[in-house]
């Protein structure tokens, strides 16, 4: 019972480092408003859209494929 416990736990703990490397690594080099109020415009740092003032996310480029 002890084994399967200490694997289990050991499972658990790299799973998360594995899934955790990626979480926030991502950089955007532009931001828009996921409704596109304002159409393809792009903004070149996070905040919030000018006319329906949600969240602008960022744009993935061709290079962060």
């Amino acid at each position: 019972m002890r084994k399967i416990t200490l694997v289990l736990s050991l499972a658990m703990v790299v799973t998360s480092l594995f899934t955790s490397c990626n979480s926030g690594s991502e950089k955007f080099s532009s931001y828009q408003c996921p409704m596109k109020c304002e159409g393809s415009k792009t903004y070149n740092k996070a905040g919030s859209c000018p006319v329906c003032n949600m969240d602008l996310e960022g744009v993935k480029s061709k290079n962060n494929n």
